[in-house]
């Protein structure tokens, strides 16, 4: 009976090209053969011995004591299909063949700034992930090697000069790194970077580092300060947490029993990013922030109008971006809201057609990218806000070109549905916002231009009350009215643009206005 062979190929990488592993078992009568020399000969690649590629298609070889033995055969770097024939050496006669397709595995090597983590007094950082990308035959992103290397006043280290480094790859070829800046003046840097012995697979990415902005040291010209403010409540406790956009500094504040400001939980921090719009929303007890800003660094194109990112926020107001991207239009106003045990976001802007979009927030912060609903409004609707009553949820709006209010209900997939009510102020009121206390549901504006403010109902089916207007206006315009509660008492902080002028008031039952009880005079 002749002699049999039987051959099993296995595919792996070899010094990042494909390489097939052929095991060989030699037999005859059902016994193996040990000690059979052998001729291997392969059409396509070479074959590896010792560790090192040879360059060879022909070699010679012999089973071992249990008729086995293997060979491994590394990809030409085209790759390509080939067989690979086994001979008896003393007669040439072929007694195997095994035919193979070997592919180089081509690699790519991606950076994305996820930046805008904080960048505190005195420290410009950067925080960046590299992604390993690829494709072809014995792909292998675990536990790779990137080299990297960085210009400019960058480091790899803080307080060090440390430009070149190496950082390995997490199981799916990612892995995060922060870079450092020394020049407080702001510069752009390039980060260069490949799979270690793979020159195919360099990139490079530019990195910008924003100046480091002192609002203290250099105020606003014209003495405006801009901010962005909203409350957010961690493990049954409030926080009112503000950022200025001067210098993007970031400060956070318990709020206590009584409508008190209490002690500062901050430390100082700035982000890299003023945002122009951010609100908070709760996922499975997680505290999450949306945020867009306008003018942003890191831009990856010149066609988008802003940046946008998801992040885990703690009562520092330190914050874990969880997901982020850009828009190519801008958006002013917006909130999050709550349907059915569902997490949607609410966007709406002034340019383009006055655009509001709706999008669901998945699990553990992750925006659906598709939009549940995308429309373009009549007008810009400056003053919106969110409500739910009766098991029913929505959305009212008041716009300054023509004075219309509506409310709209939302259906339970989170879009807008039918209208609830429609009407025509007399004025323009701008900011409001809802509340509730004691089984009854209010809203609370202020006419911007001559400081007049009212409180009204909110009556069943989402049908607001005309406008009760207030006959003492407040002692100036707040462009910023922030509610929130503590225990069964209901607050709202009320503050302008000036460097520190600003109430935190006590609302009462049947539209009644309680006493303020706190002021920036006490802080």
């Amino acid at each position: 009976m002749a002699i049999s062979i039987k051959l099993t190929p296995s595919y792996e990488v070899f010094q990042d090209r494909s390489a097939v592993n052929i095991h060989i078992l030699a037999y005859k009568y059902l016994e193996s053969l040990p000690g059979l020399e052998v001729v291997f000969e392969c059409s396509a690649g070479s074959f590896v011995v010792n560790g090192e590629d040879t360059g060879k298609k022909r070699l010679s070889g012999k089973t071992d004591g249990t008729g086995e033995t293997s060979v491994l055969i590394v990809a030409p770097i085209t790759g390509g299909n080939g067989q690979m024939t086994v001979s008896l050496r003393e007669n040439n006669k072929q007694i195997g063949i095994l035919p193979y397709h070997l592919i180089t595995a081509d690699y790519q090597l991606n950076f994305n700034v996820t930046g805008d983590y904080a960048m505190a007094d005195g420290k410009h950082s950067n925080k960046v992930n590299a992604i390993l990308t690829g494709m072809g035959t014995g792909l292998d992103l675990k536990n790779r090697q990137l080299d990297l290397t960085v210009t400019g006043s960058a480091s790899f280290e803080q307080n060090k000069v440390i430009q070149t480094t190496s950082i390995n790859t997490d199981p799916l070829g990612n892995v995060s790194f922060e870079l450092y800046d020394a020049n407080n003046s702001g510069e752009t840097v390039t980060l260069a970077g490949q799979l270690s012995g793979n020159k195919i697979s360099h990139n490079t990415e530019q990195i910008h580092f924003q100046p480091n902005l002192d609002c203290d040291a250099h105020p606003p010209s014209d003495e405006i300060y801009i901010r962005t403010i909203f409350t957010y409540s961690i493990n049954n406790n409030q926080y009112l947490l503000r950022q200025r956009q001067c210098d993007h500094l970031v400060t956070v504040y318990k709020l206590l029993a009584g409508g008190k400001q209490g002690e500062q939980t901050s430390i100082g921090q700035k982000w890299v990013n003023y945002y122009d719009l951010m609100f908070p929303f709760v996922i499975e007890n997680e505290q999450y922030v949306f945020g867009l800003a306008k003018d942003f660094i890191n831009a990856p194109q010149n066609t988008d109008k802003s940046f946008w990112m998801i992040a885990k926020l703690d009562e520092n107001g330190q914050k874990e971006i969880i997901d982020s991207g850009y828009f190519d239009v801008s958006y002013d106003v917006g909130f999050a809201y709550n349907i059915g045990g569902r997490q949607f976001i609410l966007l709406h802007g002034k340019g383009n057609g006055w655009p509001v979009i709706c999008y669901e927030i998945l699990t553990r912060g992750k925006m659906n990218r598709k939009p549940i609903y995308q429309q373009n409004w009549d007008n810009f609707y400056g003053a919106i806000f969110f409500f739910s009553m009766e098991g029913k949820q929505y959305i009212y709006r008041h716009t300054e070109a023509t004075k219309n209010i509506y409310t709209f209900e939302f259906n339970k997939d989170g879009t807008i549905g039918n209208i609830a009510y429609s009407d025509t102020w007399a004025y323009y009121y701008y900011p409001q916002f809802s509340y509730f206390i004691k089984g009854k549901y209010y809203y609370t504006g202020q006419r911007f231009y001559d400081n007049y403010w009212f409180i009204s109902y909110i009556y069943s089916k989402g049908v607001p009350e005309h406008v009760n207007e207030h006959t003492a206006p407040w002692d100036t315009s707040y462009q910023y009215l922030i509610p929130f509660s503590i225990g069964e008492s209901q607050y709202f902080l009320r503050q302008n643009q000036s460097k520190d002028h600003w109430y935190i008031t006590e609302t009462l039952a049947d539209t009644k206005m309680g006493e303020d009880r706190d002021s920036s005079t006490n802080h």
